[in-house]
């Protein structure tokens, strides 16, 4: 090594122990000075103190909730339940001085030359070596801390850290030789004091929907990252709450904490809407009152919010707040009302038009029998057992956002019924007995078969353990033989290699294709619109044109001769959102209006069982690439349609008025589908990377294109949406 090197290397070596040098003096200065017999001083466990009693809080953002400017405000009124910060003080050993120990707070204390000024004394512990048999919770004021030297203005609007300190003169001659720290609050990523309101968003509009508002604003640039949540408050002209079911709050006012009549200011917006005039602000939207809560939003970044639950054409004053992680709030309301109105959503017009499509089928009614005992059961199962737990209500939706659309094809069908139940049946008894067990019950009572199912497979084991020793000698003596011979045994060369393929390779020989996979993406109309009969219908009147489709096909080979024979299937997903239709508009129109407020999705799962015949003999046997193929089976395509975010329903005569025997939009139709296409195997451009596929298991890989045609409409049944296409699709497939 040149002596250069050797320079550059410690000038490195020296830059790195400067940097850990200056770390470990930034952190020890939490900790500074010198007490007799080298004791240690240290805020141990933290409790927040409130109306007489302390806890200690779970978690970060529990004592962030109170480190806001709410508690600051009623700590310095002293009127209420007061809030303050409680310290368990320890000393590791005793020091033998008695000397006192004296509360501060603010920043630097430890510095003498700046202390007066950033700093205050705010109590004492007269004794700390008391401490070291038994540990003190000392009392520090929300207000103290957060204000630090400043004890008489009003509670600071800020972000950052607040500290509480511990100095101690050991030898009496007034100077401090100990000092010790603690960061209220602060975690890795996190300021420990949040007393600043978040800024409120700009460029508010609000548009009327269905039984609801949607509100529309520019999200803040300054400050974007302090903004948690949002919640609006909704008043009638009669005064009554908007909402039926009000969020909880998650903003803290000093009305609501210790009484005062001091709430946040609201400023007005100009918002854009329909509603003419101005507004005054009732009482209860100024002082907050939880119970006129209507919206709620738990994403920072929302750009709007979707206010449900309202009546149709019925004026609503609105109040938006914008609340931090420390539930400090910064409100404003809209100078003029927003109205929602009716609207007729996609399942609505299917209806309007005479649309015989049936929807909101549940594959347990549809198996068991609506208003049969098992259905009658499982529903209490529903209600009773899993309605009880979020886990439960979860188990409950990803039933019905699964399983439940599979109802739609056993309706009207005798014989599926029957496989269904059969499918069915050992969860159905399962669920039976979870709800008439309890889960405990249910827990014992499998513990109890696992115990008797056990018994018996040891004594099954004992036995089959005496048959194998009977047969071992002759199965050793079989395997010497055979050794040789599956020593011998190799696999056919890849054409990379250059050598012809041998097709006396044994059926498991690592070189045959055993899978193929693809994804391929085309555009994709649902043929909704010709079963109406019409170009454009209502499909493409509400959503207009095409959507590309993704869909992963997956085939396994089963026969290798002239080419491959595959089975297996497809999964795809498609959805489309657009604005409904305003209520009252006429079908067809060109200038047929929009609903501004409510947004109608359709969304389609395709799932094909599908069979696949892929003529590999040209690259097989003369190195062409080219791997025509085709495709078909059955189709099984579930759709549902959802409007502002629940599935819509309709009533038969296109009415969603409420107490009608309401038809939900979801469902699911069968039919075939099959393609044709070319695959190309691409790896053949670069003899390096098809090498390199080999070796981590893929022999093939390239492109694939084919023109598809689906039709899925229950065979022609007139209740089936016909939901298949006739497109093309082009994709990238690996044979492995």
């Amino acid at each position: 090594m040149s002596r250069t090197r050797f320079v550059s290397v410690g000038v490195a070596v020296a830059i790195q122990v400067a940097l850990v040098l200056a770390v470990a003096a930034s952190d020890a200065r939490a900790e500074g000075g010198m007490l007799p017999n080298a004791a240690s001083l240290t805020f141990n466990r933290l409790f927040i103190t409130e109306g007489g009693s302390s806890q200690e809080p779970s978690t970060p953002e529990t004592l962030r909730s109170y480190l806001n400017l709410a508690h600051c405000v009623c700590s310095q009124s002293g009127q209420g339940d007061q809030t303050s910060l409680t310290y368990e003080m320890k000393l590791s050993v005793s020091t033998g001085a008695h000397r006192p120990g004296e509360l501060w707070v603010g920043t630097q204390c430890d510095d003498d030359t700046v202390r007066s000024m950033m700093c205050r004394q705010v109590g004492a512990i007269a004794d700390i070596d008391l401490l070291a048999t038994r540990p003190e919770n000392v009392e520090w004021d929300l207000y103290e801390v957060i204000n630090g030297k400043d004890n008489t203005a009003a509670c600071q609007q800020r972000e950052g850290d607040a500290f509480a300190w511990v100095l101690v003169d050991s030898d009496g001659d007034n100077v401090y030789d100990y000092f010790n720290n603690q960061a209220i609050g602060k975690t890795t990523n996190v300021s420990g004091i949040d007393t600043q309101p978040p800024p409120i968003p700009s460029q508010f509009s609000g548009d009327s929907a269905e039984g609801a508002v949607r509100l529309s604003w520019k999200v803040p640039e300054s400050r974007a990252t302090d903004v948690y949540y949002y919640q609006a408050f909704c008043v009638g002209p009669d005064g009554q709450p908007g909402g039926s079911s009000p969020p909880s709050p998650r903003y803290q006012t000093v009305r609501t904490l210790c009484g005062l009549e001091q709430d946040i200011e609201l400023t007005p917006s100009d918002i854009a809407s329909e509603d003419p005039g101005a507004v005054t602000l009732p009482t209860e939207l100024a002082q907050l009152d939880p119970a006129y809560l209507c919206g709620d939003s738990t994403e920072a970044t929302a750009s709007g919010m979707l206010i449900t639950g309202l009546q149709n054409d019925v004026p609503y004053r609105i109040v938006l707040l914008a609340i931090d992680n420390a539930g400090n709030a910064t409100g404003t309301y809209f100078t003029k009302t927003v109205t929602p109105h009716p609207s007729t959503d996609f399942w609505e017009d299917l209806h309007d038009r005479g649309s015989n499509v049936e929807g909101g089928f549940c594959l347990l009614a549809e198996t068991y029998g609506d208003g049969g005992p098992i259905t009658t059961a499982l529903r209490a199962f529903r209600d009773d057992t899993l309605g009880g737990s979020g886990f439960g209500r979860a188990l409950t939706a990803a039933y019905y956002g699964s399983m439940a659309k599979l109802g739609a094809l056993v309706h009207g069908s005798t014989v599926l019924r029957v496989i269904f139940a059969i499918v069915l049946a050992p969860f159905v008894i399962v669920a039976l007995a979870w709800h008439f067990l309890t889960l405990p019950g249910l827990a014992l009572l499998l513990g109890l078969v696992w115990l008797w199912r056990t018994k018996r497979l040891r004594w099954a084991a004992i036995a089959r353990i005496g048959r194998l020793a009977r047969v071992a000698p002759a199965a050793t003596v079989a395997l010497v033989l055979l050794l040789p011979t599956l020593a011998r045994a190799g696999g056919p060369s890849p054409y990379w290699d250059g050598d012809t393929a041998d097709t006396s390779a044994e059926p498991d020989d690592p070189e045959f294709v055993t899978w193929h996979a693809g994804i391929r993406v085309g555009p994709y109309v649902p043929d909704i619109d010709k079963q109406f009969g019409m170009d454009p219908g209502p499909y493409k009147e509400m959503y207009g044109g095409y959507r590309v489709m993704p869909m992963l096909d997956v085939h396994r080979i089963i026969w290798r001769g002239f080419g491959q024979v595959g089975v297996g299937g497809s999964l795809g997903y498609m959805q489309k959102t657009a604005n409904s239709w305003a209520d009252g508009s006429t079908p067809g129109d060109p200038m047929r209006p929009r609903s501004p407020g409510d947004e109608t999705t359709f969304r389609l799962i395709p799932f094909e069982l599908t069979a696949i015949y892929r003529l590999t003999w040209f690259d097989d046997q003369y190195g062409v690439p080219v791997v025509p193929y085709v495709r078909g089976g059955l189709a099984y395509y579930m759709w549902w349609v959802r409007t502002n975010g629940h599935t819509a329903s309709a009533c038969w005569d296109g009415t969603s008025t409420a107490g009608c025997d309401a038809d939900k939009a979801l469902g699911a139709s069968l039919g075939v589908t099959g393609a044709i296409g070319l695959a190309i195997r691409a790896e053949r451009i670069d003899g390096g990377a098809a090498t390199s596929m080999r070796q981590s298991g893929i022999q093939h890989a390239g492109f694939y294109g084919e023109l598809s045609l689906a039709k899925v409409d229950g065979f022609g049944s007139d209740t089936k949406l016909s939901v298949g296409d006739a497109t093309w699709f082009a994709g990238v497939d690996f044979e492995f």
